[in-house]
């Protein structure tokens, strides 16, 4: 089956439960917590790498024991002290949107859910005030989005675009900002992209990157797909 030459005549039809607009050729990678075979673990269920269900070869990868995250059935958790995974460096420019389906299972001023390759560039960071989740990239913040309470997941939708910059969580208000336009080049789950600070106590279920600033209807379609599916 030419998936691809499918979704460009039916772009929102599913498969597998999948949304089929996520294989129209704008998502840069695509990790889901509930397919195994996308995951590397060891006896403990500690995750050296998480690969990209598209098979883009962006995958997350974790090296080091010590720093693995802990897979469960609730999802992937990385404890805020030294857990994190990064992918190689590649493309990715802006307008980005991230879709990440995340408890914040602590809250700790100044860190990274996520970042690009390097060090705040485009990152969504805990910032200011508990459970404030804001953007940064290179020049300045978004306004603060405290609509994800802490201990309690949520649907996180983030837009790296300039000025035109957004997070919304779930069905909340949209917070709007200018943080500035670096490029990701990359991705780096649970700190900053310098790998030194920044560590963040999360659990996440999915995540997707896209390449695009989704239209309308793309937005609804793969986030009613998150919704349906986790309940929230």
């Amino acid at each position: 089956m030419n998936l691809g030459k499918i979704n460009k005549m039916m772009p929102f039809i599913t498969v597998k439960g999948y949304p089929g607009v996520l294989n129209d050729g704008s998502t840069v990678a695509w990790f889901l917590s509930d397919e195994p075979a996308t995951l590397t673990r060891d006896g403990a269920n500690r995750v050296s790498q998480w690969n990209d269900y598209l098979g883009s070869g962006h995958d997350l990868l974790q090296a080091n024991g010590a720093d693995q995250p802990l897979w469960s059935a609730n999802g992937i958790l990385f404890d805020g002290v030294s857990e994190f995974m990064q992918c190689g460096a590649f493309a990715y420019v802006q307008p980005e949107m991230i879709y990440i389906v995340l408890k914040q299972v602590t809250w700790i001023n100044a860190s990274r859910v996520f970042d690009g390759n390097l060090l705040s560039y485009c990152a969504l960071q805990q910032y200011s005030t508990t459970p404030d989740l804001q953007l940064y990239a290179g020049t300045g913040f978004t306004n603060a989005n405290s609509n994800l309470a802490v201990n309690t997941w949520g649907i996180v939708r983030v837009l790296f675009n300039g000025a035109s910059s957004t997070i919304q969580v779930n069905k909340t208000t949209i917070t709007t900002g200018n943080p500035g336009d670096r490029d990701s080049g990359g991705f780096t789950l649970g700190v900053g992209g310098n790998i030194i600070s920044g560590f963040s106590n999360i659990e996440v279920k999915e995540i997707i990157l896209r390449k695009v600033a989704d239209s309308e209807s793309d937005e609804t379609v793969i986030y009613n797909y998150l919704k349906n599916k986790y309940g929230l």
